[in-house]
C-alpha cells in the first residue's frame, strides 16, 4: 500500500512539475502579484476580502484568482484563505511546491494543514486565542524593511488587562531549516520563512482579517496602546509586510501612491467647532492658516436648542463667522446637532427627518446626521460632504446612515482605535458581514483635548513644547510609511493653541509634506480607488504603464511610484484608449514618482 501511495504521489508530482514548468516557460515573465483564493467558508471569504483590501490600500496591483496555475505564473503569490489540507487537491499542492522550488515566493497566513508543513518549514501548528503581543525578532528579511521603530517591532493584538482571549492566531513550531521572523510573548513562532529550493515560503500566524479588518470595526480587543497622540501601527505593520515583499520580489515594482501630489506624507488639519467661543475663533485660525498657504476643515456643531449641557449656540450671528471662514476657501463639515455623549445609544430613526420635524429630546442617528447637514447646506449654500461625531463616538450603523444622508467622508475614529494611519473605505455597519461603504474614513491621529484616558487636556499653555515634540515625532513616523496624520484642534483658545498649530505647520511645511483639509484627502482617496494600473511590454520591448481610465477622467492629485533601475528607461504612461499621458517626474534613490495631470 505504501509503495502504491508513493508511486501515485510521484506521478502527481511529475505531472504538476511538468505543468508548472510548461506554464513557467510560457508565462513566468508575467508581472506582478497574484492572490490565490482558497476555500469558500465564511472565514476564508473574510480573509480574502481583508487581503484584497490591504493590497488596494497599499496601492499594490494584484490579480485575484482561484486557479493555482494562473497564480503561479507570477513571481509573488499571497494566499487568501486558511491553508487546510482540504482546501487544495494533491496536484494543486504539488504545483505550489514546484512553484517555490523553482524560485517563486509565497506568503500564507495561519497555515494549519500538515500537507503544507514541509513547504513552510513547520513541525507543528497550534491555534490559539491567548497571544496579545507579537515581536519581530529579525532585522534582515526584506519583508520587514519598513519595521524600523519600536512601535512597529512590537505590536499589540489586544489588552490582557481587559480580556482573557483575543483574536485567533496560529503558533508555529519551526523545523531546523526555517527562520523565525517574529514571536508571540510565549516565544512560539508567529512568522517564519523557509528556503525551499530556489524560492521562499513565508508562514504568518495571523490572518489579515484579524489584524486589519476587525480593528477597523473598532473591535480590536482594546489593542490600542494609547487612545490618541501616539504612533500606533499595529494594524499597518501587516500591510507593510506585503509592501516589503512586493518591492523585493516584483521588478520593476509599481504602486499607486498613498499621499496627495506625490508627497512623502500628509498633515491633515481640522477643527471641531463645538463651543460658543469657537465660532469667532474659527476665523482667527482660518486667517492664520491662509497666511501660511494651507487650508483646514471646520466641523461645526449645529446645536440650536437649550439642554442641560449648553445653550443653543448655533445662531445666525455665529453662523456669520463660519460663512467668513468658508469665503476664505475653507471647508465646513458637520459635527452633529447635539454633540451628545449618548450618540452611540441613539436609535437609527427615520431618513425623512428634517429641521422642522426633528425632536432633539428624542434624538436619532438620522436626526443628528441629516438635520445638521441640512442646516449647514441651507446656511452656507453648500453640499456638506464630511462628518465627525462628538467625542469620536462611532455607532454601529453610522457609515450606512452617513451614506444614505449624502455624505462622502467621515472622521469619527482615532487612528489608534482602528490601528491604522491610512484613510480607508469602511463598512456600512460594524460587522464583517456588512457591505463596504463608499464613505472614506479619515482617522484622527492627534487631538489637543484628549490626554491619556481623557483625564486631562493634552495641549495647555504649559505643555506646548511637549505636544509639539510628540506631534512632530508621530508625523515623521507616518512619513516613513507614506501615511497621513490628521490633527484636531478645538478653536477655543487663540493664544497658545493658535501658536502651537502655527509652529507645527511651519516645522512641517516643505517639499515632502502635503498639508490640507480632510475633504481633499477623502476626495484623493476616492479617486485613487479608481486607478488600477498595470505594466505591459510593447512591441518594441519597452515597458508601458497602462491605466484603466481615460485621461479626461483621471482623478486629481494622483501619483504612480515606479522602481528606479540603473540604465533602465522610465516607461511612458498610457490611458485606457492607449493615448500617452504627460506626467511630471521626480526621482529619488530607488523610485520614480510619476505625477499624473
Amino acid at each position: 500500500m505504501e509503495v502504491k501511495r508513493s508511486l501515485i504521489t510521484a506521478v502527481l508530482l511529475f505531472v504538476a512539475i511538468g505543468a508548472f514548468c510548461q506554464a513557467g516557460a510560457e508565462s513566468m515573465p508575467e508581472w506582478g502579484v497574484a492572490v490565490l483564493e482558497v476555500g469558500s467558508s465564511l472565514e476564508a471569504r473574510h480573509e480574502q476580502v481583508a487581503l484584497r483590501d490591504c493590497l488596494a490600500l497599499m496601492g499594490i496591483p494584484f490579480l485575484p484568482t482561484a486557479d493555482v496555475q494562473v497564480a503561479t505564473r507570477r513571481p509573488l503569490v499571497f494566499i487568501g484563505g486558511i491553508l487546510l489540507n482540504t482546501e487544495l487537491n494533491a496536484p494543486e499542492r504539488e504545483a505550489l511546491y514546484a512553484y517555490v522550488e523553482h524560485g517563486g515566493v509565497l506568503l500564507a497566513t495561519q497555515v494549519q494543514g500538515n500537507e503544507f508543513f514541509p513547504l513552510f518549514g513547520i513541525k507543528h501548528a497550534t491555534p490559539s486565542r491567548t497571544n496579545f503581543r507579537v515581536q519581530f525578532t529579525s532585522t534582515q528579511d526584506p519583508a520587514l524593511r519598513y519595521l524600523n521603530r519600536p512601535e512597529e517591532r512590537t505590536i499589540s493584538l489586544g489588552d490582557p488587562k481587559f480580556y482573557s482571549e483575543t483574536v485567533w492566531s496560529t503558533e508555529y513550531t519551526p523545523n531546523s531549516e526555517s527562520h523565525v521572523l517574529a514571536s508571540y510573548e510565549n516565544r512560539t513562532a508567529a512568522f517564519i520563512v523557509n528556503a525551499y529550493g530556489r524560492g521562499l515560503a513565508y508562514a504568518l500566524g495571523l490572518g489579515f482579517k484579524e489584524t486589519t479588518l476587525i480593528p477597523r470595526l473598532a473591535q480590536s480587543f482594546e489593542a490600542q496602546r494609547h487612545w490618541i497622540n501616539w504612533f500606533e501601527p499595529s494594524g499597518d505593520v501587516f500591510r507593510l509586510l506585503l509592501r516589503g515583499l512586493y518591492e523585493e520580489n516584483v521588478h520593476p515594482f509599481l504602486l499607486v501612491h498613498t499621499v496627495p501630489e506625490g508627497k512623502e506624507t500628509g498633515l491633515c488639519l481640522s477643527h471641531d467647532v463645538d463651543a460658543r467661543e469657537s465660532f469667532p475663533n474659527s476665523l482667527v485660525f482660518a486667517k492664520m492658516e491662509a497666511a501660511l498657504g494651507v487650508r483646514s476643515t471646520f466641523f461645526v456643531t449645529t446645536k440650536y436648542f437649550l439642554d442641560d449641557t449648553d445653550i443653543g449656540y448655533y445662531t445666525p450671528e455665529r453662523v456669520k463667522w463660519i460663512r467668513q471662514v468658508k469665503e476664505l476657501g475653507f471647508e465646513a463639515a458637520s459635527h452633529s446637532v447635539s454633540h451628545s455623549l449618548r450618540f452611540e445609544q441613539f436609535p437609527i430613526g427615520s431618513a425623512d427627518v428634517n429641521p422642522m420635524n426633528y425632536d432633539p429630546s428624542h434624538p436619532t442617528l438620522f436626526g443628528e446626521v441629516s438635520v445638521s447637514k441640512q442646516l449647514l447646506d441651507r446656511d452656507l449654500q453648500q453640499q456638506t460632504a464630511g462628518f465627525r461625531s462628538g467625542y469620536l463616538i462611532y455607532p454601529s450603523a453610522l457609515l450606512g446612515v452617513l451614506e444614505a444622508s449624502g455624505y462622502a467622508f467621515d472622521s469619527s475614529v482615532s487612528a489608534q482605535w482602528v490601528l491604522t494611519n491610512y484613510p480607508y473605505f469602511g463598512f456600512r455597519k460594524r460587522s464583517l458581514d456588512s457591505e463596504h461603504s463608499q464613505i472614506v474614513v479619515v482617522p484622527v491621529t492627534l487631538d489637543d483635548s484628549r490626554g491619556e484616558l481623557a483625564v486631562r487636556e493634552f495641549l495647555t499653555a504649559e505643555t506646548q513644547q511637549e505636544a509639539l515634540r510628540i506631534w512632530t515625532d508621530v508625523i515623521r513616523a507616518n512619513a516613513e510609511n507614506n501615511a497621513i496624520t490628521c490633527l484636531l484642534i478645538h478653536p477655543t483658545n487663540i493664544t497658545y493653541k493658535l501658536e502651537t498649530e502655527r509652529r507645527l505647520i511651519e516645522a512641517n511645511r516643505g517639499s515632502e509634506t502635503w498639508i490640507g483639509d480632510v475633504g481633499t484627502v477623502a476626495r484623493f482617496w476616492r479617486g485613487r480607488a479608481r486607478l488600477r494600473p498595470s505594466l505591459q511590454k510593447e512591441k518594441d520591448g519597452k515597458e508601458a504603464i497602462i491605466l484603466n481610465v481615460k485621461q479626461a477622467d483621471l482623478p486629481s492629485g494622483q501619483t504612480l511610484v515606479f522602481e528606479a533601475r540603473q540604465g533602465a528607461a522610465v516607461p511612458h504612461v498610457l490611458d485606457a484608449d492607449g493615448q500617452s499621458i504627460p506626467v511630471r517626474m521626480r526621482v529619488t534613490k530607488d523610485r520614480v514618482f510619476l505625477l499624473l495631470p
